[in-house]
């Protein structure tokens, strides 16, 4: 039984399936074993990294498909204006008491979610490569 495979899905699809699993593991689990506001935060974080993922998948393909002769500028304002946007809203967050410690686990679950794909498919491929 495969659990990852790219033959099932380009690996940006395997990557968002896994870290809304992952996403909702981690609050569940954090909720349950360490406190409701840590949950909390575990997901406020999670969903603040899958939003940040989202959005800038969409520029990049906006920029892809238009061919905009401005893609750098276009590019970078909206860069400028998402890190904007996230920072205000984690200090919102931080303003209302949520968890620093269950936030930051939070944005950490897109990182864990590409470095454990990523390892398990190099380790996968055995570093054979068919013909």
């Amino acid at each position: 039984m495969k659990v990852i495979g790219t033959a099932d899905g380009d690996i940006l699809s395997i990557v968002t399936r896994w870290s809304w699993l992952l996403l909702g593991a981690l609050t569940v689990i954090c909720s349950l074993l360490v406190s409701l506001s840590f949950g909390m935060g575990v997901a406020a974080g999670g969903l603040i990294a899958l939003g940040n993922n989202f959005w800038l998948r969409s520029i990049l393909e906006r920029i892809l498909i238009q061919q905009r002769s401005d893609a750098r500028s276009y590019a970078i304002i909206r860069y400028l204006l998402r890190l904007t946007i996230s920072g205000i809203i984690i200090v919102a967050l931080m303003k209302f008491g949520i968890n620093i410690a269950g936030l930051l686990v939070g944005l950490s679950v897109l990182v864990i979610t590409i470095t454990t794909v990523s390892v398990f498919l190099s380790l996968s491929d055995k570093g054979e490569k068919p013909l």
